[in-house]
């Protein structure tokens, strides 16, 4: 994410500043994002009070319904050892799946492998509007390619194209913040995690 400008909160905050800042209250930290949407009530010019009005929220159409909105992420623990488990994991409502990675474990072909089997999950339940939320940078920046010019874990994200190919599937990506108090983020973290950990426990 970008930041508007290199002033700091506390100054955005004095009287002078009359512009909407978008200003994290957990990583006290500003944002383009609107759920961090704030305005300067205390607009002065000339010694005059003026008054502010809030920027109204914006309207979503119903072209802009989702038929699902889904989390998805992946983990690995004790990465490059012998030990080493994956997991992937995704929650959308009441829905959690989460389950081993086979072959090569590491946490990419694990978060690449949890918007797979999100994807799966969507079609058999007939979803063709999706919203799905990732805080792999490295997943996202893939999905952005055709398939064939992915270097690392192509066979996954060849599999997720030909599936929005086959089924018509119309996808808005969002970047999460990893651990940024986004609660189903903090939710599928823990699903794939705790899987990843109770795998690699039984190793002996």
């Amino acid at each position: 994410m970008q930041r508007g400008t290199k002033k700091s909160a506390a100054q955005l905050r004095k009287p002078y500043y009359y512009t909407a800042y978008y200003w994290c209250p957990q990583c006290h930290k500003l944002y383009h994002d609107e759920k961090f949407k704030v305005v300067n009530q205390q607009l002065s010019f000339g010694g005059q009070q003026l008054e502010v009005k809030k920027i109204p929220e914006p309207t979503v159409s119903s072209q802009e319904s989702f038929d699902a909105h889904i989390w998805t992420d992946g983990a690995c623990v004790y990465n490059g050892t012998p030990r080493a488990r994956a997991a992937w994991a995704f929650v959308s409502g009441e829905t959690e799946r989460a389950g081993l990675v086979e072959g090569k474990q590491t946490n990419n072909v694990a978060e690449g492998m949890a918007i797979y089997q999100a994807l799966v999950w969507a079609v058999e339940k007939g979803y063709r509007k999706l919203r799905l939320h990732t805080d792999s940078q490295i997943s996202l920046f893939n999905l952005k390619k055709p398939a064939y010019m992915v270097k690392s874990n192509r066979e996954i994200f060849q599999n997720i194209a030909d599936l929005v190919a086959k089924f018509h599937l119309d996808i808005e990506y969002v970047k999460v913040l990893g651990h940024s108090g986004d609660i189903q983020n903090e939710r599928v973290d823990k699903l794939a995690n705790e899987l990843a950990t109770k795998a690699s426990n039984k190793i002996s």
